[in-house]
């Protein structure tokens, strides 16, 4: 589950699709263990990377393979997984899942059809003025703030690829995965960039984001490049090993 938030979480701040130019946005985080502290995002027309300065583990979303990279600085480690391999995933684990498993589970974590968007107002963040949102599905409670003229520099299609990939890896998280699956594709309907984020309401999760810096401007192609000298796991070969 920790490894399967690891490559969700910095997807939360990309929920629309729509070519825009290059962003760079400064996050504040607290609540998630180890990664307390500033989270850089930039997103390219190709790319999304997410460097956090606590957990020296950072994310790379390649656009034009569909391949996401997890990038874990102090093991120099490079784990990288398939849009087809993450698809592939998520159907063994539904068909593996145990007869009466989904009930039981319904039970710790809600019912993930019991599903509510509101919009609840609006705030300013970084001297944006921000939709304020409420999404309910379950037991998971997540609040976004988001500036509806803010928008990544992604393609329609890739991305639409890409929201695949986000629910499909949901499903390695176990039980709470049909959760989390339709809280992205909630998240997804939302027009423009989530600049503040809280996420609680199960299991003791309270987490929570907030930009601190918005910049618009082109990134050097280096940002996403990944680490010379790292070795690679390909996670999806692992995951067919498991079966």
């Amino acid at each position: 589950m920790k490894n399967a938030m690891k490559l969700l979480l910095p997807l939360v701040f990309a929920t629309t699709a729509a070519i825009a130019g290059d962003l760079t946005i400064t996050f504040q985080s607290k609540g998630a263990a180890k990664t307390e502290g500033t989270e850089t995002h930039y997103y390219s027309a190709t790319h999304h990377r997410t460097n956090n300065d606590a957990s020296k583990i950072d994310t790379l979303v390649d656009y034009q393979s569909l391949t996401t990279y997890t990038i874990n600085h102090g093991k120099k480690l490079i784990q990288k997984l398939s849009l087809e391999d993450a698809l592939a995933s998520m159907e063994s684990v539904q068909a593996e899942m145990p007869e009466g498993m989904g009930a039981m589970m319904g039970g710790l974590f809600g019912d993930p059809s019991n599903c509510k968007v509101e919009e609840v107002g609006s705030e300013v963040i970084t001297g944006r003025k921000c939709k304020k949102y409420k999404i309910t599905v379950g037991k998971i409670i997540f609040e976004s703030s988001n500036d509806p003229t803010l928008v990544p520099p992604v393609s329609a299609a890739s991305y639409a690829k890409m929201l695949k990939a986000k629910g499909a890896l949901s499903a390695a998280m176990g039980p709470i995965g049909k959760s989390m699956a339709k809280l992205y594709e909630e998240m997804s309907k939302i027009k423009g960039l989530a600049l503040k984020t809280h996420m609680s309401g199960f299991m003791g999760m309270n987490i929570a984001t907030e930009a601190i810096k918005v910049s618009e401007g082109a990134i050097p192609v280096s940002i996403f490049a990944l680490p010379a000298g790292y070795k690679t796991e390909d996670q999806g070969k692992q995951l067919k090993g498991k079966k």
